[in-house]
This record gives structure tokens, sequence and C-alpha cells, in this order.
């Protein structure tokens, strides 16, 4: 990731190094508010990990992939879930999908492009509703909520764009009628019943650039007329870049974006007129720029934040980029894509503290591989879900799943197609913290200081082969706290989502809350993938056999 992730990585680092606070502000993604979460994605929180290094856990693609297929009239040649979320008001998984097609047979009304709309109660089968919104070849038999003549049908309540906006001097090389919006949003303050949901869309016409779209319900749609961010690619090329997140922080107040660019005009990131004239690139080179705003409308801050570095391979580019929060921690979603043929897209994790300097989590090694050419996930792209989907203690993340090169033919005879995938793993399980060979020596985790907020604690772990955790608390100057020492410790072994960390004659941290402490685990065959400090008390978390890979893994403990 571009040089500002390693200026932001060595900020962080230094404030971890005089405290890194388990605020009892921050708001855990599982109980709002009530406990602060370490996934040790990366080194902020570490301050040593003798004979124990970090383990990616690739995400497990689910039996039925791919969960949505293009079998309906209307769903066209091979559809993406470019947005999904679960609405916890109603129970229920939501998903909106690009769909199309690119050859001019497989057009449905001139469009080319268009959303449809989805819903689940379990998040694996999937309802189609006919809903009707528009009519199309005279049907209306379909779940399609956005199309292209949307921009001037139905505009939104509030202006979100400025009046004016740049029209390119190069014509939009005809591609059919395409509309798209990503990052779907419930609006957590909407000021009136046609912002409670929004999204970014990208309407390839004249106008080109980034628009907003907002909703009452999620079905019925209203674009605004004009975009709010015109890139100078925007006008200068011939199409627009169109892949884009959008979240609101709760810890900014603000919404964010993040967006597809060119790098070689990141000096600039807002275009104007003398953008009109000016030359394109000669390597389309995919990268992320990112910007703010507390109102949708006024946006600020526009940087370019994320690209493909020196130490990754010469053919890869940033093909698509999302991100959420798992309580203070962002966790991203990078989909890179291989020039080299036969072209596959895999999705790897990094992840950040501010939501702006990303770094890798174990890099090279993918959270959602792709598969062989030809198989349903030859390009496995991840898509955006402002919030995680935590069902049940299980992650959920949806992926657009392809069985085609990136520059496929789908007008030929080769059944060329795609639908939206899903892959899962548990609570707070991306990566470990594991420990290596049995014989090089004790294996250790210590920490960094920080302050006790909550009073429990509990670690998300697993071991194998009779392996043991077990949990000491010290001074800021690594000193034994009487009381918390390895010796008095409570061993944990098995495989939980939430071990309670206790000792001989405390069952809790009370008497440490507000106080600076280090924490040190000393571990053998075994790994941990979380530590929890909060006030309620938790269950022990089983994990299922089929989230367990270890054939030599210890079984779930029981409480006494």
């Amino acid at each position: 990731i571009k040089g500002a992730g390693v200026a932001g990585l060595a900020v962080f680092a230094s404030r971890a190094a005089n405290c890194v606070e388990a605020k009892s502000a921050a708001r855990s993604s599982h109980d709002g508010g009530t406990s602060w979460t370490e996934m040790f994605l990366d080194n902020v929180l570490l301050e040593s990990t003798p004979g124990v290094s970090r383990r990616l856990h690739p995400a497990k693609k689910h039996l039925s992939n791919p969960v949505i297929r293009c079998d309906r009239w209307c769903d066209g040649a091979y559809m993406q879930p470019y947005t999904t979320m679960y609405d916890e008001e109603e129970k229920l998984f939501k998903m909106w999908a690009r769909s199309g097609a690119d050859s001019p047979s497989g057009y449905i009304g001139g469009n080319a492009g268009y959303m449809l709309y989805f819903t689940s109660k379990d998040g694996v089968h999937w309802d189609k509703p006919n809903l009707g919104i528009v009519e199309l070849e005279g049907r209306r038999d379909h779940n399609v909520v956005f199309i292209s003549n949307m921009v001037t049908s139905s505009p939104t309540k509030r202006a979100y764009g400025p009046e004016k906006f740049v029209v390119p001097t190069v014509a939009m090389t005809p591609q059919g009628k395409k509309a798209f919006f990503w990052g779907v949003n419930k609006h957590p303050h909407p000021r009136d019943e046609s912002e409670r949901y929004v999204a970014l869309a990208i309407v390839q016409d004249h106008r080109r650039g980034a628009h907003i779209v907002t909703s009452p319900n999620g079905i019925h749609w209203s674009c605004s007329p004009t975009p709010f961010w015109q890139t100078p690619h925007d006008v200068s090329g011939r199409g627009d870049d169109c892949l884009m997140h959008l979240m609101y922080d709760e810890a900014k107040q603000k919404w964010v974006i993040y967006r597809r660019i060119i790098p070689e005009f990141s000096e600039r990131m807002i275009a104007n007129e003398s953008d009109r004239e000016r030359p394109g690139v000669d390597r389309y080179n995919r990268s992320y720029a990112y910007a703010e705003s507390e109102d949708l409308k006024e946006w600020s801050g526009h940087r370019h934040i994320m690209a493909m570095d020196a130490d990754d391979p010469a053919d890869t580019e940033l093909y698509q980029f999302g991100c959420h929060k798992f309580g203070e921690t962002y966790v991203g979603y990078m989909s890179i894509y291989y020039l080299r043929r036969p072209q596959p897209i895999s999705t790897h994790l990094a992840t950040s503290r501010d939501g702006e300097h990303f770094t890798r989590v174990s890099r090279g090694t993918p959270i959602i591989d792709h598969g062989e050419l030809g198989y349903y996930d030859f390009m496995a792209m991840a898509c955006s879900q402002p919030k995680p989907i935590v069902v049940n203690d299980t992650i959920h993340i949806y992926y657009a799943a392809l069985n085609a090169p990136h520059d496929a033919d789908f007008n030929g005879d080769t059944p060329y197609t795609g639908g939206a995938a899903l892959a899962t793993l548990k609570r707070d399980r991306f990566a470990s913290l594991e420990t290596g060979i049995s014989d090089g020596g004790p294996s250790r985790v210590i920490t960094k200081p920080f302050i006790v907020r909550h009073p429990r604690m509990y670690l998300n772990a697993a071991t194998w082969m009779q392996g043991s955790i077990r949990t000491e608390v010290l001074t800021r100057n690594w000193e034994p706290i009487p009381g918390f020492t390895e010796q008095e410790a409570r061993t944990i072994r098995g495989d939980a989502l939430d071990h309670p960390v206790v000792w001989t004659n405390r069952s809790d941290l009370s008497e440490l809350v507000g106080k600076e402490v280090r924490v040190k685990f000393h571990m053998t065959r075994a790994r941990i993938h979380a530590m929890t400090l909060c006030r309620d008390e938790r269950p022990l978390g089983d994990v299922e056999a089929e989230y367990r890979s270890d054939y030599s893994g210890d079984s779930t403990p029981k409480l006494n």
C-alpha cells in the first residue's frame, strides 16, 4: 500500500508506545459500546511476540455458491453484489446487485447495466421479488430498481451536487445505457423520509462522475441530477472510473468515500474545465482516493490513499476496495487484479486505525482466493458492505464471482457468467497470533501498555494437542502484578470464541480498571484471534465443526 500507510502506522505505533487505551466510548460492532476488542491485525498493540507469528485465516466459501445466479429473464449475463447489508430492524439480509449484458442482444429496454434488489432471511436462499418499479420490454415482473433514465425522471428531493459540472469534450464510447450504485447505507440521521437510504452512483452518459442516490425504502430510488465528484480522468477519458464505496464513520461523525482513481491525476482530485482537453494516460493503473463530508454535498480532504506498491508483483492493480469497522478497527478488502493472463482477481485483507492509512494483513495471502479458470469464482471480487454482517457469531462476506477472465468476450459462445457468492468465518477470526515449533523455546505475546476500561477479559482462541494459554498482567515496567501472575492464571485450553480469563483468586480485572498495564500471554500449541475487555459476562461461544480446520485441535472446554 502506498507510502502514506507507512507514515500512518509509525504515528499510531508511537502513540501506542505511550498508551493504547481500551476506551469505554469505543463502539463494538457486537454489543454497542460496552466492550473493546483487539484483533491483532497489525502491530499497534504488540510489543514483542517471541515464538509467535501472525497467520491469516481465509474465509470459508459456501457450498451453495454462487448463492444467487442469473436464471431469470431480467438477470442479464452476469451480476455482481455491489452492496449487501443485514437490516437489524427487519432481521433481513438485503442486496443490491449490478446486472446486465455486454452484447446489445442481451440489453433490456436498451439498458446494458442496471440494479437488482434481493432479500433473504438466512443469507443463503434469496428472494427475487417482482417489484414492478419500471416497465422494461413491456413487462413488470422483475426486481430492477435503478436504470439510467432515473437521473432525469426521478431526481433527488435535495441537491447533492453543484449546479454546474464539466461536460467532457470527448463523447463516451457507446456501451448501452448503464447505471449502477454502491455503498448503500441506512442514513443514521435522515433529514426527511427520502433520505433513509443513501448510496453512490455512476450513470454513464454526459454527466460522467459520482452521484448521490437516495431512497425512502431501498426500493424506490432517486438520483441527483449532477455529479458531486468528477475526477480529471472522468472528463478526459472515454468513461467513468466507477468503483466506489461509501460508509458513515461514527467516530468521525462524517460520511467517507473511497473511490477508484488514476494516480497520475492524484495531484488534483477534482476536475475543472482544463481537464476537458487533458490527454489520457498510457497505463490505467487502478488506485484509490478518499474524501469525507458531513452532509453528502460538501466534500473535503480529497487525497490519494492506496495503490499497489514496489513490494507487490509488477503485473497487479488494485481493482476494488471497500471497508467497514469492527469496533475501533477498520477492516478493508482489496480486490487485486492480475494483469498477466489468464487475469484472475482475488481478495486480500488490509487494516487501519483511522480509515485512511491502511496496512496489509499477511501480504500475499488472500482472504478469498480465486478459483481455477472456468470455475464459478475465477474472478473473486469483494464488494461493498458498509457495516459488517455478523449473524450468529458468523461473519458474512459477499463477493462478485465470475467464471471468466477480466477481458473475456461475453458475446461469444463460451458460457461466461457471474453471480453473488458467500464466504464466512467466525467472529473476529480474520487472523491469529500462532505459536511455531514446540522446541523453539517458550512462545509469548506481550502487549504495549494500555489502560483497562472494562473488568472482564475474554480470549477468542484455540489450542491443539493439549496446548495451553496462560494470561499474566504486568505493570508498565514489566513487573508481574500480584494476583495476576502466570502461576496464578487459570489455563485456557480448547477452541472457543470467548474463553474467560481468570486467576486463582481473581475472577476479573475489577481492581485494575483505570490502571495502565501490559498483558503477557504464555502460549503452547495455541493461537489467539482476539482479546476482548467488556463489562458483561459472555457465554463461551462454541465453534462449529465446519470452522475447525485442525484435526488435532482440542475440543471446546466446558465451564465449571
